[in-house]
């Protein structure tokens, strides 16, 4: 098909580029409108009781403490499979998450090997606004502190005994995430033209099509008379 010819086909067939450009600018103007979404990531650190031998509860390490954070998030999250990443920097944002949370135990060991080696949490949220993250964020805050102190008193550990949690950095910064809207806009008009191009082209090589089976529907039925004894 040729570029007139196709320039032909859209006038003929304008209800359908009349449609395809009110679709094309419907998603575009909501294009527009997306003012992305906010996101957050908090680590929450597990502490070790202090004593006079370790009285630095941030840098004692402990394999007790990381299969307790990992219990913890568990209990939080619900028993559902939790999916393995090559890397433990994935956030909801790049899964294309634009409204909820997780909460993980980072695994180091990639898609094929397991390996907790910290015990630290990293509890990624997203929301519409940043007021909704930072009231998500409090709240979850507040629920691995207290599942954690629950888990303890049920295990019957003396309070002075007792793994505690930190969020770090305390004050965490929340950011807006958005895409390109120039280049969003753009893809939207490129992919809308070429549906309705193609929309377009479809109906045009049935209308061909017709009129070549109707043209040689005069030729048949003649030869058909010819042929039938008289």
């Amino acid at each position: 098909m040729t570029f007139w010819e196709l320039i032909r086909a859209f006038l003929r067939f304008w209800p359908v580029v009349l449609i395809g450009a009110v679709c094309t600018g419907a998603i575009g103007a909501a294009v527009v409108a997306d003012k992305g979404v906010a996101f957050t990531r908090t680590e929450l650190i597990f502490l070790a009781p202090t004593s006079p031998l370790y009285p630095n509860a941030l840098r004692t390490q402990s394999e007790d403490i990381i299969i307790t954070a990992g219990a913890v998030a568990r209990q939080i999250s619900g028993p559902g499979q939790v999916a393995k990443f090559a890397s433990p920097e994935v956030s909801l944002v790049g899964l294309g998450v634009r409204d909820g949370w997780s909460i993980r135990l980072p695994d180091t060991g990639g898609q094929w090997a397991t390996n907790f080696a910290t015990q630290r949490l990293i509890l990624d949220i997203v929301a519409p606004t940043p007021e909704g993250v930072v009231v998500r964020q409090s709240e979850l805050i507040d629920r691995v502190g207290e599942q954690l102190a629950a888990m303890q008193r049920e295990a019957g550990v003396y309070e002075a005994a007792m793994i505690t949690v930190i969020p770090a950095p305390e004050s965490t910064m929340v950011y807006q995430v958005g895409g390109s809207r120039p280049r969003a806009l753009g893809m939207t008009a490129v992919l809308g033209i070429g549906v309705t191009a193609a929309v377009v082209i479809l109906l045009e090589r049935r209308r061909q099509r017709a009129v070549a089976e109707a043209s040689r529907m005069p030729h048949t039925r003649r030869a058909m008379g010819e042929l039938l004894p008289t």
